[in-house]
């Protein structure tokens, strides 16, 4: 950046603007991961009750599938 030629009123200004402008882009950047990590956080439960509901279809069938050949027989 060239050297700023102003009055000090105006470089006090200019930096003040700039700050506010950083926190309102981090509060924003905050708020936009915040709802990233709630949306990850959702997505991550929904694999889990698949995968639980999933392993629940998987420890009912296996008892009639093992008894079958055993009547079969």
């Amino acid at each position: 950046m060239s050297p700023y030629r102003a009055t000090d009123e105006q470089l006090d200004r200019e930096i003040a603007a700039l700050e506010q402008i950083a926190r309102v882009r981090l509060r924003r950047a905050s708020a936009e991961l915040n709802s990233i990590d709630k949306d990850l956080r959702e997505l991550r439960k929904e694999r889990a009750r698949r995968a639980a509901r999933a392993e629940e279809m998987v420890s009912t069938e296996t008892p009639t599938s093992a008894e079958a050949p055993a009547s079969e027989g």
